[in-house]
């Protein structure tokens, strides 16, 4: 948050600041309102203290640290701030924005180092969680009062007051005992037994038509039997018990539920049908119920529950989870006669039951409804039903006397005839609970309940509405549309039954239909083509929507009544007063302003396009108080004006259960008066003088009415009040912000409003001030507030939409559409991109596996065109709609299958918050998705001003080194990024100190020198062949050591057998070793040196993939023509075992003599110059041939699939460079410890396996890779116990070792653990079980961990590694990067600088544009780390890889490497032949351009990066200086889009972790479109449009790019793409198949037209700025 307060603002404004700032630190002001209102009052005073752009001094004296490119237009700004002089400006003159967007959060937005993109760039500013959490109240922003516009009147809504006095606190008027303060339920039900007797209470009638009945005398004896029972098993009062009935099942409900009223327990409704299994085990864990009642029916599904995965049954009650809970069938329970016999008394607990719903985003929430609340929403209905009585009715009195045997007189057999309630909600639960069975025991009458299945069928409704001569109909407003849709589309079924039986609604007194917002169509369509058609008399007042809280129960707040007491209700336009509809403004009502027209009202078939009909649920309930409030500040709304509908009353529901905080924020809210008074002061400066007084006074009243402590409850329900009703517009849910769009002359849209031809400002004007004609409403046709100011024209004009209204266009007007979800990605604050979700009937739900026919199944990806084509029709038609009747493009539509989207609990209305959060968990099954991008490219999308520029192009480059040297002033020399050298032209050994180890020409003169120097000392160890043998290995192993005398007799041997060969060889000659890393390996290896063979190392040959190893290994005999293999009893022993000796025979014949090494004797007495003659004779170099310039050796890699054909090749000079860099970089002696695991066969491996323990002196101690990953213990031991301070591992390979070591000291701490019970152990077995015991700092004595990266360190993965493994005591700082190269095996490495690897956090849209900049703090930038410093012998500088210049610091560049660790030479494979590519070779041979070539020749790395100067403390507490290099990526891994790089590695990472189903992808540029592979785990097929649309709302959101093409390759399986490895190390494998369609494509989705269509558009656009 930016607290800051330009000083060079004015006092007023500065003081305004401060008042917002400790409003939002004070709460009273959200995030978001805060962001708001501070950007207009800064943008509202940018013209104080701007720089002018004439003035031709530098930025740098404007704005400190401020850095900008001369002449540079500074593109596309949030706001759309263009200068007019962009391009013209010369270049000695420095251009600084006015303002800029708060999307960069990699950036401090004061602060911009240069930009060469649009301000809207878009770094990592919210976590994921954060942005997945959606706070809807600050998501409104609702722009109702804004105290900082021009002419501000801050005016409040009066709140409409309680009717207390027109409602009676008891009913002894009509009957003397009826005295409701001392009622309760168990008490009328005790009455009706007794009076109503064997009358029927309640009827149902399930899906089938078959009914059910119970009369009030087996409803009172039964429900008394289950209380009796619950009794005997000693629960205790107010207990919590779970009915678990399903809806059909309404009479065991009512009677368990009866009985829980009546035993003084608090009642818990629960079924499958309502909850999941999941849910129904939570409730019972939060309010711990140990007792269930439960019917037959529901008992039996829950013992024949089946498991989804394998189809077995779940034995659920014989559950640990349900072995303390008692479960009670009340089927069969018969009655409690006793209970005849006098009058018991009931003790009613405070709670009378508790019903769980459902949060926005599906959280369970307890509403605990009180006996009180449910007694008066009783009373209050009552009344208001018998207010709306007809003279005609032949019943009257809703409720009938439960405890007084009238006569039957005349007069009252009126009164006591009952009503026939029809309820068609589900009766056990919300609302159909509440008006359902409870109020029908509180009234006495009769209640018909009817599953809702039966009212779907065509004339099932209208015939039991007529069966039973319903008197009220209780429903829901979405059934009753279906039952009138069904009505009108099949008139001639209700004809047929007509005719049989006349049906006639004549009997219908009122149509009670549940909702939270009104349809004005379903109204047009029930009353007049329904009730009316029907017979129905006065069916205009027969309709009644009643506004029922589903979220809280079930409670009503607002239905039409007839009780009057409105005195105090505000009067907007006297001659709407009678009227329950209204026609207003649709472009105000996009600005929140109610705009009432009574023309439009008149002309309504014409006003459609610009004013919305909305009607009326009529007024509060009579004992409530209700206002508007803004819900971002908790003020009340200026009149006229949508807010957030707070109720206040002691008889609604006020507590969910458990949920402390969510109460007082939902229950016990309070307007803040405070900042109401400050808006009201405000009015001072900007009203009349005479008016001055008039808002306070009106302030002081509501106080008055309304006092502080008063507390609210929020209903979540979006609307306004007009002529004291209430009008509702949507719930807060389904509300949605877009900012306005303008159609170009290209037909692009763009949010920037100054560009409509027409007045910007006609849609934006508001009434400015309080004038006479506005109090004389009366001869007004247009209602609107009075008090709405005139805001200035920004360019940017946010709007709110209601998705009651979007939804209703699109079904009105495409006959495939049934429901709309739409909401906001919750992206940055200004871009309101919009995603909806379309049900259609054009989506098919998936085919069951079962009903698939096999020969159907398609392998191979063939769209179905004609759905494509009806799907792109659909899709373009609706953004026709849209545009056309609403004015917005949302960003991508998806289309899935009729009913598939959540419903809210206990409603049919779309869950749009559910579906918001299955959207962003990747969930919702859709079949189609669509995007439309142009107006994100024109306002959002970061780019350049130079489209067709590099950014080190030299243009580009130039302008920011200028600016650079502009920063510079104060520095006398600009810094350039090089590492500098620390040469060591000798190396020394550290026995005998003289000795120059540099002095030798080869390994072989070193070996030549140790052996009789060292003679009986131990030169290499490894496991003995005994152990390789054995299955079990013993836990005090011992290492099968040998010294340098009998190391040389094994070279000797294996010379022996090489000159005595009866296929000899020559010098030269291409030999290829498999073998495993052991002594025989490392002898061969030198016996091949010493015969002058070229030497192919490979490692050895793996089981699992032998055939595509021994395919691989013939292509590389054929490519070098080898004329020998030597391989190890590893190796032989694989390839003579069946059914591998089967595959090896297939490829035998392609192969040269084998040769097994393991099997040749050792003789002792040869030594290496026995044979010193023959090999010079037999085995010498051609005649003319430079030694030194021959290669010895070839190092294969094949971990990536772009180098693997590049064989490093290297000769004895460079290989002796490479050691002497290795041992003084690392200090090593020959008291090192030279442990060697991975990689034995190139690189880096190779030379700590072969070479470095000879070089330097020391024993080298050689492990199987293949062993120690599958049995690592003995490994870790010797680290544990050896005094070794290096270790080179891959990350595959730390990673298995600390998963597997973290394993091992669990288990041994464990049986430690185990083993202290027992005390009868022996000391002595005690010592040896310590001394081979793994312990958990079994890495205590190594000082450098190596991990090779190529490229950027993965320390996410690291971190990842050792926060998994705790156990294993692992410092950062013995944890260190070693960026390797494939042509250098040690560029850079953070060994022993006693520091952890130093983080550093780029700013991601200067690291776009080419330039190095932190990150400010507060904003989440590009987290890097280093990888070190570089080693001896080395230099290191950043290039410009364009212009071949050094670059400046606070640039990025090529890596170019100076250093004897380089490789001698290449070659490439390629079709059996070896070959060179020109453009290699100059890699290697670099120089920069001349003016700043400093002679040194460089190695060309491809890869760029930066390096960066930092002070650092030590371990030690000294401040040590570090020139660190941090790599970011290799160039041809990165993208140009716009003008702007990116590396693929950080749009990879955004694609990961935007699903966690994807398993592999691969993002590149191909043909102008930006393509993203994506690879999904298996059964997912369903999600891969929502993945489609969460990948390119991600890499929108974090990295301010748009993917063209998203295409899902099948997962592994049969006949599917299988690789090797990770997706990102061959990818340039997988697009060459892509593009030869060797994948197979499931399915590919079109997001964009490619970076030329961006370009043309944006080139349009600002072409249009510019004229």
């Amino acid at each position: 948050m930016d607290f800051s307060i330009p000083p060079y603002l004015p006092a007023e404004v500065q003081e305004r600041l401060n008042e917002m700032i400790n409003d939002y630190k004070e709460e009273n002001l959200t995030k978001k309102g805060y962001e708001i209102k501070r950007k207009r009052l800064l943008e509202k005073n940018s013209h104080i203290g701007t720089p002018s752009i004439k003035e031709k001094k530098s930025v740098s004296n404007i704005r400190k640290n401020t850095i900008r490119i001369p002449g540079r237009n500074q593109s596309l700004s949030s706001t759309m701030n263009i200068s007019k002089y962009a391009g013209t400006i010369p270049d000695n003159v420095s251009m600084a924005s006015s303002s800029r967007s708060h999307r960069d959060t990699g950036s401090d937005p004061a602060s911009s180092i240069y930009k060469v993109t649009t301000v809207n760039s878009t770094p990592n500013g919210v976590s994921p969680l954060k942005r997945h959490g959606r706070n809807y109240s600050t998501q409104l922003s609702l722009a109702s009062f804004d105290p900082l516009a021009e002419n501000s009147v801050y005016n409040p809504m009066i709140p409409l007051l309680q009717r207390d006095d027109i409602i009676k606190t008891d009913l002894t008027t009509k009957y003397k005992d009826y005295n409701i303060r001392s009622l309760s339920l168990p008490q009328i039900l005790r009455g009706r037994f007794e009076v109503l007797g064997n009358e029927n209470a309640l009827i149902t009638v399930d899906a089938k038509g078959k009914e059910n009945f119970i009369s009030w005398d087996k409803l009172y004896l039964r429900a008394e039997k289950v209380a009796h029972e619950m009794t005997k098993k000693k629960l205790y009062k107010n207990e919590k018990v779970i009915l678990w009935y399903n809806k059909d099942e309404i009479i065991e409900f009512s009677v368990a539920l009866l009985g829980c009223f009546i035993a003084g327990m608090v009642a818990i409704p629960a079924s499958f049908e309502a909850y999941t299994l999941g849910e129904i085990m939570e409730i019972i864990k939060l309010t711990s119920s140990k007792f269930i009642l439960i019917s037959n029916e529901c008992h039996k599904q829950v013992n024949n529950l089946y498991s989804t995965n394998n189809n077995t049954k779940i034995k659920l009650l014989k559950n640990d989870f349900f072995d303390t809970v008692t479960f009670l069938k009340t089927d069969d329970l018969g009655t409690y006669s006793k209970a005849k016999k006098g009058a018991p008394t009931f003790d009613t607990p405070y709670i009378a039951y508790i019903e769980f719903t459902r949060t926005p985003l599906g959280r369970l929430s307890g509403v605990m409804i009180k006996h009180e609340t449910l007694l008066s929403q009783f009373k209050v209905l009552s009344e208001i039903l018998d207010s709306r009585a007809m003279p005609d009715w032949k019943k009257v009195d809703i409720i009938k006397p439960y405890n007084v045997k009238h006569r039957l007189t005349s007069v009252n057999k009126r009164n006591l005839s009952r009503f026939t309630v029809m309820n068609t909600l589900d009766p056990t639960r919300s609302t159909g609970l509440i008006f359902g069975v409870l109020f029908n025991i509180f009234t006495g009458n009769l209640l018909i309940s009817v599953n809702d299945q039966l009212i779907n069928k065509p004339g099932g409704y209208e015939n039991l509405i007529n069966k039973y001569r319903a008197d009220i109909l209780l429903n829901d407003q979405l059934q009753l549309k279906q039952v009138v849709i069904n009505y009108l589309e099949n008139p001639e079924i209700i004809m047929a039954e007509r005719k049989k039986t006349r049906i006639d609604f004549s009997c219908i007194k009122c149509c009670l239909t549940s909702c939270t917002t009104i349809d004005t169509d379903v109204t047009e369509m029930v009353v007049h083509k329904w009730l009316k058609n029907l017979g129905c008399i006065d069916a205009p007042l027969v309709y009644s929507p009643i506004l029922s809280l589903l979220d809280f129960g079930g409670i009503i707040i607002s239905t039409k009544d007839q009780l009057g007491g409105l005195e105090n209700f505000p009067i907007h336009e006297p001659k709407l007063r009678l009227h329950d509809e209204l026609f207003i403004n649709r472009e105000k009502l996009k600005e929140n302003i109610i705009e009432a027209s009574i023309p439009a009202m008149i002309n309504s078939s014409s006003s459609f396009k610009d004013y919305l009909k909305v009607e009326t649920f009529g007024f509060p309930i009579p004992n409530t108080l209700l206002c508007v409030v803004n819900p971002d500040n908790a003020t009340l709304v200026p009149d006229l004006t949508v807010g957030e509908i707070w109720v206040s009353s002691i008889d609604l529901a006020n507590e969910f259960f458990q949920l402390d905080k969510i109460n007082a924020f939902v229950f016990n809210a309070r307007l803040n008066f405070v900042k109401m008074q400050s808006y009201v002061s405000k009015n001072n400066s900007t009203s009349e003088s005479l008016l001055r007084n008039a808002p306070e006074e009106k302030l002081e009243t509501i106080m008055n009415l309304c006092p502080p402590e008063t507390q609210f409850m929020r209903t979540k329900l979006m609307g306004f009040v007009f002529n004291g009703k209430v009008f509702i517009l949507s719930l807060i849910e389904d509300m949605f912000l877009q900012n306005k769009l303008v159609r170009l002359s290209n037909w692009a849209h763009t949010s920037d409003t100054s560009k409509s031809r027409k007045d910007s400002n006609q849609h934006l004007n508001r009434m400015s001030s309080i004038s006479p004609s506005i109090a004389d409403s009366g001869n007004r046709s247009v209602i609107s507030s009075p008090n709405h100011p005139k805001r200035s024209s920004d360019k940017r004009v946010v709007q709110t939409y209601y998705l009651q209204q979007i939804s209703e266009t699109l079904v009105r007007t495409v006959n495939t559409v049934y429901e709309v979800a739409a909401f906001e990605l919750n992206h940055h604050k200004e871009e309101h991109f919009l995603v909806m979700v379309i049900e259609s009937s054009l989506a098919k739900k998936k085919i069951a596996s079962s009903e698939l026919d096999p020969s159907n199944v398609v392998t191979v990806y063939k769209p179905d065109k004609v759905l494509e084509k009806k799907m792109n029709d659909l899709i373009d038609q609706l953004y026709r709609i849209l545009w056309i009747f609403h004015k917005i493009k949302p960003m991508c539509m998806l289309v899935v299958p009729k009913g598939t989207l959540p419903r809210r609990y206990c409603s049919l209305e779309i869950a749009n918050s559910t579906v918001e959060k299955k959207f962003i968990s990747g969930e919702l099954e859709a079949k189609f998705i669509k995007f439309q991008m142009d107006n994100i490219i024109l306002d959002y999308i970061p780019h350049s001003s130079y489209y067709n520029e590099s950014i080190f192009s030299e243009h580009l480059s130039k302008l920011r080194q200028l600016c650079v040297e502009e920063a510079n002033t104060t520095n006398k020399v600009i810094t350039l990024q090089d590492s500098g050298i620390d040469y060591r032209d000798i190396s020394y050994d550290s026995r005998e100190r003289k000795r120059k180890l540099t002095d030798f020409a080869s390994i072989m003169d070193v070996l030549e020198w140790r052996i009789p120097t060292l003679k009986n000392k131990a030169a290499f160890s490894e496991l003995g062949e005994s152990f390789h043998s054995s299955s079990k290995m013993s836990d005090m192993m011992s290492l099968r050591s040998i010294s340098w005398s009998n190391f040389e007799v094994i070279v000797a041997s294996f010379l022996k057998k090489i000159v005595s060969s009866k296929t000899p060889l020559k010098s030269e000659d291409r030999i290829v070793i498999l073998a495993d890393n052991n002594i025989d390996y490392v002898a061969i290896v030198m016996a091949c040196f010493y015969c002058n063979f070229v030497v192919i190392p490979l490692p050895p040959l793996s089981e699992e993939n032998l055939e595509k190893d021994l395919v691989y290994l013939t292509e590389i005999i054929k490519t070098y023509k080898v004329k020998r293999i030597f391989i190890d009893m590893k190796v032989h022993t694989l390839l003579d075992t069946s059914p591998n000796n089967k595959i090896f025979k297939k490829y035998k014949h392609m192969m040269p003599k084998i040769t097994l090494i393991s099997k040749i004797k050792r003789k002792q007495g040869l030594s290496i110059k026995i044979f010193k003659k023959i090999l010079s004779d037999t085995y010498h170099y051609k005649p003319g041939k430079k030694t030194l310039t021959v290669p010895r050796l070839v190092w294969i890699s094949r971990e990536f699939s772009s180098t693997k054909d590049i064989h490093v090749t290297m000769n004895h000079s460079t290989l002796m460079n490479a050691c002497k860099v290795l041992k003084e970089t690392l200090q090593l002696s020959a008291d090192s410890s030279i442990f060697s695991l991975c990689s034995h066969t190139k690189g880096l491996g190779f030379i700590l396996s072969s070479l470095i323990g000879i070089y330097v002196g020391s024993m080298t101690t050689l492990f199987s890779h293949d062993m120690v990953m599958a049995n690592p213990k003995y490994f870790l031991m010797e680290v544990q116990n050896k005094n070794v301070r290096d270790l080179f591992l891959t990350l595959d390979s730390f990673t298995t070792l600390m998963d597997k070591a973290s394993k091992l000291v669990n288990n041994v701490s464990r049986s430690n653990t185990n083993a202290t019970r027992h005390h009868n152990k022996t000391s002595k077995k005690t010592s040896q079980t310590q001394i081979s015991t793994i312990r958990g700092d079994m890495f205590r004595n190594v000082k450098n961990i190596m991990i090779p990266f190529i490229g950027r360190p993965e320390f996410n993965k690291i971190e990842s590694i050792l926060l998994s493994s705790q156990s294993i005591f692992v410092k950062r700082t013995q944890i260190n990067y070693i960026y390797q190269h494939h042509f250098n095996p040690i560029i850079s490495l953070h060994s022993y600088l006693d520091v952890p690897p130093v983080d550093f956090f780029a700013d991601p849209t200067s690291l776009r544009e080419g330039m190095v900049k932190e990150a400010a703090p507060g904003f989440q930038g590009l987290r890097l780390q280093d990888s070190g410093v570089v080693p001896v012998c080395t230099n290191v500088s950043i290039v410009n890889p364009e212009t071949l210049l050094p670059c400046y610091e606070g640039e990025i560049g090529e890596i170019w490497c100076c250093s004897e660790a380089n490789v001698f030479n290449y070659t490439i494979s390629r079709d059996g032949k070896l070959v060179r590519d020109e453009l290699i070779s100059q890699q290697f041979k670099s120089r920069m351009t001349k003016g700043a070539d400093n002679g040194l020749t460089y190695l060309r790395t491809g890869d760029l990066g930066f390096i960066r100067t930092v002070e650092i403390t030590n371990s030690n507490g000294d401040l040590v200086r570090l020139n660190l290099l941090y790599v970011l990526g290799r160039i041809n891994e990165t993208i140009e889009l716009l003008g702007l790089t990116h590396f693929v590695s950080d749009l990879e990472r955004t694609v990961y972790a935007a699903h966690n189903n994807i398993k592999n992808c691969i993002i590149s540029k191909a043909g102008g479109l930006l393509v993203c592979l994506i690879r999904c785990r298996p059964k997912c097929s369903e999600l891969y449009a929502n993945i489609a649309a969460l990948v390119v709302s991600e890499l929108l959101n974090r990295n301010g790019v748009i993917v063209d093409l998203c295409t899902f390759v099948k997962p592994n399986g049969p006949g599917s793409y299988v690789v090797d490895g990770e997706w990102k190390k061959n990818r340039s494998l997988i697009m060459n198949h892509w593009f030869s369609q060797k994948l197979l494509v499931e399915t590919q989705f079109g997001v964009n037209y490619g970076e030329n269509i961006s370009m043309y558009l944006l080139s349009d656009f600002n072409k249009d700025t510019v004229n």
